[in-house]
């Protein structure tokens, strides 16, 4: 067979894709059985759940802010994991009568923000709590500083008991941190900047780093579907990291 011919790279993804539906069912059918797999574990969303508790049984707002990354640009999939982590949140939160005061600093995520809150409502039926204000649009985009300051300000209300942020955040993510910090919050921070994880991790342990960000959804609904792609995904990780650790030393060695 030509190794040149197009077929060869088809083949080689429909495999692969054959693969990963064959190991995906797997792992759904051995979680069905409750064999014991289980994510890796995350202590952020362990404080997540802890925050949602005393929220409830407090009667105040946990504060969940969603940065300023829009849905339609490249920093885009760090927006829909905040919002995606906001639906859960706010679920608990709907149900209890303690639903979260959300911030955000872009239309889009606001608009966007509003539904989830609304749907969050309509699934626990009580579609009559909803109140549109409960997201807050902050400042545009384009002016960080003035969105932490607004944040930071609505933080210092009486009735917030907690702080999560998780979006698309640069320096000023500090401010609002070390306004939390300043009330004795629990803070869970989650962002894709390397230069504002930095900044969180001086001020709370309970920090996502990276790609653990995108997976807040599945830790929070814990569904054997969603569990089953995190377990592949981790077994792909590894595989790649083989793959380059044996390049690297045949490399190494072909060079002597």
């Amino acid at each position: 067979m030509n190794m040149d011919s197009p077929i060869i790279p088809v083949v080689v993804v429909v495999l692969i894709l054959l693969s990963y539906r064959l190991v995906h069912r797997i792992f759904v059918r051995r979680l069905a059985q409750d064999d014991g797999l289980s994510f890796r574990p995350l202590p952020g969303f362990d404080v997540l759940k802890t925050q949602i508790g005393r929220a409830i049984e407090s009667g105040s707002q946990m504060h969940i802010t969603l940065g300023q990354a829009s849905l339609h640009g490249p920093a885009s999939p760090t927006s829909v994991a905040a919002i995606n982590m906001l639906r859960h949140l706010a679920e608990e939160g709907c149900m209890n009568d303690a639903p979260p005061l959300v911030t955000v600093g872009e239309a889009t995520v606001l608009l966007s923000a509003q539904d989830k809150l609304r749907h969050s409502f309509e699934a626990v039926n009580r579609p009559e709590g909803y109140k549109p204000w409960l997201v807050h649009f902050v400042a545009h985009q384009t002016e960080p500083y003035a969105y932490a300051a607004g944040v930071s300000g609505i933080i210092h209300q009486d009735k917030i008991t907690g702080n999560v942020m998780m979006g698309q955040f640069g320096t000023e993510l500090m401010l609002i941190a070390e306004a939390a910090q300043r009330r004795d919050m629990s803070q869970v921070i989650g962002t894709d900047d390397p230069t504002a994880m930095a900044l969180a991790t001086a001020v709370t342990p309970n920090s996502l780093i990276g790609e653990e960000l995108f997976v807040a959804a599945a830790y929070l609904d814990k569904t054997p579907e969603q569990i089953a792609n995190l377990r592949i995904q981790d077994i792909v990780r590894l595989l790649i990291m083989l793959g380059i650790l044996v390049w690297a030393v045949m490399q190494f060695v072909t060079n002597l």
